[in-house]
């Protein structure tokens, strides 16, 4: 299945994933940390809207960093189904449309999740494929609507995909990203017919 091959290259390749699951980490609680506060600060004097307009915009934000980091992890799992070692140095090597890419899919992740942290789910069933095509193709935003294609056309497998994925990111902060980006490029390619290694 998908979730084997990708916990078999996760296994072959730990300890780059480790250091990059750590890069991710440290975004995520510095994120929430630096939000906290400002958003602390803000609600004093219970101005709500100000409140909720400052939470929003430094969750974007943040949202933005961690779109780009699954891109960079995204990156990775490409070198590993492509049968390559995992060079974590040549994963952070981001092009424009990488960059753009991950802002996008972090910002839409970033805005649902502000609402409501399981919104943030809609992301990865639409739009879970962007930071790999980017990370394929130097896809950036024409990766949207690829995306969406790869998600609707085949949405059985891939949305319950997504939503496994989803939950293992979530359930071991975020330890799960590569195991997901993995999986995903196992997908996309065997979608168009392409080679995987073993």
């Amino acid at each position: 299945t998908t979730l084997t091959y990708a916990w078999n290259k996760f296994i072959q390749n730990i300890g780059e994933w480790v250091v990059l699951w750590l890069i991710m980490l440290a975004i995520v609680i510095g994120g929430a940390i630096i939000t906290g506060i400002v958003v602390a600060g803000a609600g004093v004097g219970g101005f709500s809207f100000r409140f909720n307009f400052i939470g929003i915009g430094f969750g974007l934000i943040f949202g933005a960093l961690q779109g780009v980091m699954l891109v960079v992890v995204a990156k990775g799992a490409a070198m590993a189904v492509n049968g390559q070692k995992v060079d974590v140095g040549a994963a952070f090597k981001l092009t424009g449309n990488n960059i753009i890419a991950g802002v996008i899919f972090g910002v839409i992740n970033g805005l649902l999740s502000s609402f409501c942290s399981v919104f943030g789910i809609v992301a990865f069933l639409f739009f879970g494929f962007l930071p790999i095509l980017s990370a394929l193709d130097d896809k950036g935003a024409d990766g949207v609507s690829e995306s969406i294609n790869l998600s609707t056309s085949r949405s059985n497998e891939t949305m319950l995909y997504w939503l496994v994925g989803w939950l293992i990111t979530g359930l071991v902060c975020f330890l799960g990203a590569p195991i997901a980006m993995i999986g995903g490029t196992y997908m996309v390619k065997r979608y168009r017919g392409e080679p995987v290694a073993p």
